[in-house]
């Protein structure tokens, strides 16, 4: 079978998008399938070249479905062609080409609402995420939903030949957006982002947020929404969430990294904004490098640590530490205890007990011996369970295919 899948070459900043593409068409091949790249140049833009590029894909009915990486060719959608009864139709509507949306963040930070298709299949990388959809998109029809986290792809791996070869204790990637530290929608300053935000509301979920930061995160604004009562007709649900979870990732980062920091560990942080940050002398920073290169950082740490929003789910971070001989360390123990829990090779820690995480790395990393088993354990699960020919043929089972 063949499948389209939408590629933007022009995305900025997000590496991860070229190599989940990668890992996808990988894995189409490995199963005996074929992937039909779509390059597109503009997410909100459509020109005529492309609908008639489109068409001829689609016109032979070769195309088993779309699948379309983080929403972005959401605008190719939008071709409507003529039918004889002078009807518009949506493209792939014509064909009756089903179309499987893959998200890889929050759904309200996804493009999901505007794809046009009876046929539409969402894949989310957290279990909290169809309640998301349900209270942000309550119109929004689905032909089905798959839990789909992102995966790894098989050969992407460099992991040093053994401990002596990695340098870094401790490894932390991600960007720190020191602007969202504090609750941004009570600063006056931001006079263009202010009239978004309902400032009572994000301050109850990001209350119930803090106050109990081992739920998922559409729990704590269920608990918020709940204590504050009905709002008024037109109320923006989606800013408020999107918004207060901006604050909590960073927040969470910030105060993980600190706690680390503060206990001596030798860490090595990758990302902008932690030049902001007065970090001691044992922890060294380096500011956002390409993609392909941070795939190789995890090779060089003996463990790394994963903070997250996704409490329920998994972003591609912890399966990359994995597959590169690195123990992790995340918070995110909802679906990844299951999948790595006791002997694992994962190990989770509570935001509520930070100085007890870093007792825990201290512990493990004085254990060479457990440290590398546990590593070696997380490894061998990963490429057991949780590669992009995993992730399709799951995908592929709830479309009948």
């Amino acid at each position: 079978m063949q499948f389209l899948l939408p590629f933007h070459d022009e995305v900025p900043g997000h590496g991860f998008y070229r190599e989940f593409h990668r890992g996808v068409t990988a894995a189409l091949r490995e199963m005996g399938h074929e992937a039909v790249p779509f390059s597109f140049a503009k997410q909100y833009e459509r020109t005529p070249d492309e609908v008639q590029s489109l068409y001829r894909l689609l016109a032979p009915g070769r195309v088993a479905a779309v699948l379309d990486l983080c929403c972005w060719g959401h605008g190719l959608s939008h071709f409507l062609l003529h039918k004889r009864t002078g009807e518009k139709v949506p493209i792939y509507d014509v064909f009756e080409v089903p179309y499987v949306a893959m998200l890889f963040d929050h759904p309200f930070n996804q493009t999901v609402d505007r794809i046009v298709a009876q046929r539409l299949y969402v894949t989310y990388p957290d279990l909290g995420h169809p309640e998301q959809l349900r209270a942000i998109y309550p119109e929004l029809r689905l032909s089905g939903g798959i839990f789909v986290p992102p995966a790894i792809r098989v050969g992407s791996d460099c992991p040093a030949a053994g401990g002596a070869d990695r340098d870094v204790d401790v490894l932390y990637v991600g960007n720190l957006a020191v602007h969202a530290l504090e609750r941004f929608w009570r600063d006056p300053a931001n006079e263009n982002w202010r009239p978004m935000y309902d400032a009572a509301v994000c301050d109850a979920i990001a209350d119930a947020a803090l106050a109990a930061p081992e739920l998922s995160y559409h729990l704590s604004v269920q608990a918020a929404m709940a204590r504050l009562g009905a709002q008024s007709p037109g109320f923006d649900l989606l800013s408020q969430m999107r918004g207060v979870e901006w604050f909590l990732r960073a927040r969470f980062r910030r105060d993980a990294i600190l706690a680390l920091a503060g206990s001596g560990l030798r860490m090595l942080v990758v990302g902008r904004g932690w030049e902001s940050v007065d970090l001691p002398a044992s922890v060294e920073h380096r500011t956002q490098i390409e993609y392909e290169s941070l795939l190789r950082l995890p090779g060089r740490a003996r463990i790394c640590l994963d903070c997250s929003t996704y409490l329920d789910g998994a972003n591609d971070r912890v399966f990359t530490y994995a597959l590169n001989g690195a123990a992790c360390f995340t918070n995110a123990a909802g679906y990844l205890r299951g999948q790595f829990g006791g002997d694992g090779g994962v190990r989770f820690y509570s935001m509520l007990q930070l100085d007890a995480l870093a007792e825990s790395m201290r512990e493990l990393l004085a254990r060479p011996a457990a440290l590398r088993a546990a590593a070696e354990h997380a490894r061998a699960r990963v490429l057991a369970a949780h590669t992009w020919r995993n992730r399709l043929s799951e995908i592929l089972a709830a479309l009948g295919m």
